[in-house]
């Protein structure tokens, strides 16, 4: 099946392929969905799943079919973007102009280094400078996430690796770490990314930036085989918390997702706010509650 990459910073999924449809997800610059349908240029719509088993409709001007041996990025020069955007500038010179903003968990083909500057060729074939701050020169591909530890790799500036791995207590702070940087981002149905996220769209953004990719939609999360269910008073951070109230268009029992902070609080987006910090005593919250579940080994 072909796959193409997306050319655009954030691409919307559509459910039908039509402009007025449902935004049911999206993807990000630098990922490389399966191609469901082949695009039809008269239409200017394709049908794709991405990396999570997600299908929609995106605009083919949004992306570019990838030749049968073609690779983006290729092998070996892969840099994800770790903070909430990098701008992708047209010299390196943080006042040059940009050609694009990177949202975080975008991927960009890195070929050199010059100082604190990364020389990228964006999927649209255009080159471009990114700040060693925005798309970090040291960052981890996680093999495995396990109930214990984390093992991978450490990737520094494409130039050497060395074996990685923490307790699973690690992992958790860098579960609430990157949720904590997402706070204020903005509430948007079907965002998957700094611009907007809805409920799951966070958690999954959350999980994915530490190595994980889970479900796109909070029902699905629920039914991860790779959770379990602990109880409210055993949870701990990075755990995932779910709702079943308030209104779904889906008319699904869960309704909505969060992540456990600590004994007190939990991380969401909610509608009209946006990522914020609630406290797990809240009372609407509490009569909604559906349960908790906790990622483990297969």
């Amino acid at each position: 099946m072909p796959r193409a990459v997306v050319t655009h910073n954030v691409v919307k999924m559509h459910a039908q392929p039509d402009g007025d449809s449902e935004q049911v997800s999206q993807t990000v610059l630098g990922h490389t969905p399966l191609v469901l349908t082949p695009p039809d240029p008269a239409q200017n719509w394709a049908q794709v799943q991405t990396d999570d088993d997600y299908t929609g409709w995106v605009r083919t001007r949004q992306i570019r079919l990838l030749e049968e041996q073609e690779e983006y990025p290729q092998q070996g020069n892969a840099y994800r973007v770790n903070t909430l955007w990098a701008f992708v500038r047209e010299s390196p010179d943080l006042n040059a102009p940009h050609l694009t903003i990177a949202p975080m968990g975008a991927w960009l083909e890195g070929h050199e280094w010059h100082g604190d500057w990364l020389n990228v060729q964006l999927p649209d074939g255009r080159a471009g400078w990114v700040w060693v701050q925005d798309v970090t020169s040291q960052w981890v591909m996680v093999t495995r996430v396990g109930t214990l530890r984390v093992e991978g790799v450490i990737v520094s500036q494409g130039r050497s690796a060395e074996p990685y791995a923490v307790p699973r207590a690690g992992w958790q702070n860098a579960l609430v770490y990157t949720a904590k940087r997402l706070l204020g981002v903005p509430y948007l149905w079907g965002g998957s990314s700094p611009f907007g996220l809805d409920c799951s769209g966070f958690v999954q953004l959350v999980y994915r930036m530490c190595g994980l990719i889970i479900p796109r939609d909070a029902d699905l999360q629920a039914e991860f085989s790779r959770t379990a269910e602990v109880t409210l008073p055993d949870a701990q951070p990075g755990d995932l918390i779910f709702f079943a109230g308030g209104g779904d268009p889906h008319q699904r029992t869960i309704t909505h997702v969060g992540m456990i902070l600590d004994r007190e609080h939990f991380i969401h987006s909610s509608g009209g706010v946006g990522v914020n910090i609630t406290r797990l005593d809240d009372p609407y919250y509490r009569s909604i509650l559906w349960g908790v579940r906790r990622v483990v080994d297969t």
